[in-house]
Order: structure tokens, then C-alpha cells, then sequence
């Protein structure tokens, strides 16, 4: 048997995470729950822990005995009540197009209806962090398409193209500008200070990857790539302006 007689960590963090509804696009999220996986050798330990007395192996053993007699009857094709937290019952996966393609084109698959003993139980959590997934340009590669390299240098007034995700430039605010970097390698926040690629000279602008022409700037000048967007639709632009920020860039 495996030792449970110390308790693995788990973590006790619920952060809730919220994402842009892509079906609806209409600016609404959805929630996702971190997992925080409390595994079999959790529930045993902590239950060792709370109740002295009881054998922490022969708790393992009661366990596994259980579990073994709930899988005879899922076998059986029996629903069957986990502990009075829900029901675990046998369901069918169905594809057939007529009824003689039942029996070729199905399999059994297992769901699970929780109590309202279970209900109750996370009703009440608390949450300790809510994170914004707000899809915002993801920049993964830059190239300088006249010299074939991307190496963090490119070539004024030559053509170059970002490749990543949620990249395509849409809205009244949206962008692409290039902000000089500043000694300690922070770009200069004075928007006045940026220069901007004129939509005239972005020539590819797609999700996963923007073509433009670099501005004519100063060779040996350094500065950082800043990507603003509201784009969602053709027909609908995000209520809110998504900013992301290259690595250094060196203009040749």
C-alpha cells in the first residue's frame, strides 16, 4: 500500500478566472474555477489526521473495497449513490444515424449528478484572486522580412512580421507604434514620444500575424513594439483597448 502517513500539500488558493464570452461576442465573460486537485492520498491523511484513532492503512483498505464494489455495479449497469454525494449512473454515447447502427456506433460513458449535500458544500466558498483572461495580442515571434531573421533587430522602412495570437488591429484607439526604450530597458510612457505605423503601411493584419513597414527610424536606435487593439468582430469592437509590449528592438 502506498504511504499515507504524511499529507501531501495541496493547494487551498480558489482563484476564479474570467474570460470573454467567443460565442456571444457581446463583451460578456464566463467564469472558470482553478482545480486544486486533493488527491486520494489527501482525503486519507486528512482524515488520519482528524481521527487519531483510526489506522491510516486499514482506512486505505476500507477505502479500496468500496471503491472496488462501486465499480461492480457501475459493471452491472447499476446507478449507484457515492456516500450520499450524488449519484454515479452508466449513459450512452450515440451516433447512429438509424436503428440498425446502435450497436456499432455507441459507447457507455459515466455521469454523475451531485447531491444537494454537495451543493451545499460550495456554496459557500470564498474567493481569494479573480484574474482577467482578457485575450490581449500575444506576441510570439518578430521578423525582418527583407534579411529572413528574427533576432530582435530590424530594418527602417523595410517590411516586418509579428506572428502570435489575438494580433488583428481593430478600433478608434487601436495600433501599432513603436516607443523608444529608455536606459534601464523601460520604454518611454509619453505617448507623444511613440511613433506610430500609418494604417496605409500595415499591409497583413490578422489574428496570428501582422505585416507592416517599419517608420523610418534611427539605425542603432532601440524601442519597443506597442500593439493596441479593441478589435472582437467585424461588426463590434471590445468595450475595453488591449495593449501589449515587444521585447527590445534594434533598428538596423
Amino acid at each position: 500500500m502506498e504511504n499515507i502517513a504524511k499529507l501531501d500539500e495541496s493547494s487551498t488558493i480558489v482563484s476564479v478566472t474570467l474570460h470573454e464570452n467567443g460565442l456571444k461576442k457581446d463583451g460578456t465573460y464566463y467564469a472558470t474555477v482553478s482545480r486544486n486537485k486533493a488527491t486520494f492520498k489527501n482525503t486519507l491523511a486528512e482524515i488520519a489526521e482528524a481521527n487519531k484513532g483510526i489506522d491510516p492503512f486499514q482506512l486505505q483498505f476500507t477505502a479500496i473495497i468500496m471503491q472496488k464494489q462501486i465499480l461492480k455495479f457501475l459493471k452491472q449497469g447499476k446507478t449507484v449513490n457515492v456516500l450520499d454525494l450524488g449519484t454515479l449512473y452508466p449513459a450512452m454515447k450515440c451516433n447512429a444515424k438509424g436503428k440498425s447502427d446502435v450497436p456499432e456506433n455507441s459507447s457507455f460513458c459515466v455521469k454523475f449528478t451531485p447531491s444537494p449535500l454537495v451543493h451545499q458544500a460550495v456554496g459557500d466558498i470564498s474567493i481569494d484572486k479573480i484574474v482577467y483572461a482578457d485575450e490581449a495580442p500575444e506576441i510570439r515571434m518578430i521578423t525582418d522580412v527583407k534579411a529572413g531573421v528574427c533576432d530582435d533587430t530590424l530594418t527602417a522602412e523595410q517590411p516586418c512580421c509579428i506572428q502570435g495570437g489575438h494580433l488583428k488591429i481593430g478600433g478608434e484607439e487601436g495600433g501599432i507604434w513603436f516607443a523608444p526604450v529608455e536606459a534601464d530597458g523601460s520604454y518611454n510612457k509619453d505617448e507623444s514620444t511613440w511613433t506610430k505605423v500609418s494604417d496605409s503601411e500595415l499591409f497583413r493584419n490578422k489574428p496570428k500575424e501582422l505585416y507592416f513597414f517599419v517608420p523610418a527610424l534611427t539605425s542603432g536606435s532601440q524601442y519597443r513594439i506597442i500593439l493596441k487593439t479593441s478589435f472582437l468582430t467585424k461588426q463590434k469592437d471590445r468595450k475595453k483597448v488591449l495593449q501589449s509590449e515587444s521585447d527590445i528592438i534594434t533598428i538596423n
